[in-house]
């Protein structure tokens, strides 16, 4: 499967737990929206704003897991010029959890190598 290049650099920011490396893929006023954010941050709407906020919560996901991987199942994308977006359907699998893995949609916006828009959801 061939990914756009903005979806793979997603999944090996998210995959590598860095969060620096994690927070230099978004816009400076990106957003970033999961149920996993209302519980772990303690956000009412479940939406981070801006790179400090979704680098805290790339610093906290890293404190609480020893792996991530995103075993992606596939896409659906569109690009044009240097703006994009994808829906990228995948498997979470947790600290090398294959049973307990769960399945995910996640929902990106780009523009200009910078994701301006994520939307998580678990399942």
């Amino acid at each position: 499967m061939t990914l756009p290049d903005m979806v793979g650099r997603w999944q090996a920011a998210w995959e590598s737990l860095d969060p620096a490396r994690i927070e230099a893929i978004y816009a400076p006023d990106a957003t970033h929206m999961s149920s996993v954010v209302i519980e772990r941050m303690k956000r009412a709407d479940g939406t981070l704003r801006g790179r400090a906020e979704i680098r805290s919560y790339a610093e906290a996901s890293a404190g609480r897991l020893k792996s991530f991987r995103a075993d992606i199942l596939g896409t659906i994308s569109e690009e044009k010029d240097s703006a994009g977006r994808a829906s990228i359907e995948y498997w979470r699998v947790i600290d090398g959890n294959e049973e307990g893995r769960s399945r995910a949609v996640e929902i990106l916006e780009w523009m200009d190598d910078c994701i301006t828009a994520c939307r998580v959801f678990h399942f």
